[in-house]
């Protein structure tokens, strides 16, 4: 697997501060499930230190086919079925490539 294959997905999701904690439980519960997923290098959960309850998920993907597997999974679908009423907005979602540049072993994730 050549890092040019690979997927990396990075998602905002902002909820309303009063749901944080639900919205967490159910993010939890989502990634545990896709760390299991055929193709799934990473999946990382993080939150703005400046802004509570705004999460960032940062995914790596072998291949643009198990990204498109993982769209179909049940747990996903269950994490959005809990987290999209506690949204604030529209989640902000950005499909990339890596273009390894400079050192190697720092230049991907």
């Amino acid at each position: 697997m050549t890092p040019s294959a690979q997927v990396v997905v990075t998602a905002i999701v902002n909820v309303k501060p009063e749901a944080r904690d639900e919205a967490l439980a159910a993010l939890t519960t989502g990634i545990e499930g896709t760390h299991g997923e055929e193709g799934c290098i990473a999946y990382a959960l993080h939150e703005d230190t400046n802004q509570p309850a705004r999460f960032v998920i940062v995914e790596k993907w072998a291949t643009q086919a198990a990204l498109e597997a993982h769209g179909q999974a049940d747990h996903l679908k269950a994490m959005f079925a809990v987290v999209g009423p506690l949204l604030t907005e529209p989640p902000t979602i950005v499909f990339t490539q890596p273009l390894p540049v400079g050192d190697e072993d720092k230049s991907t994730i």
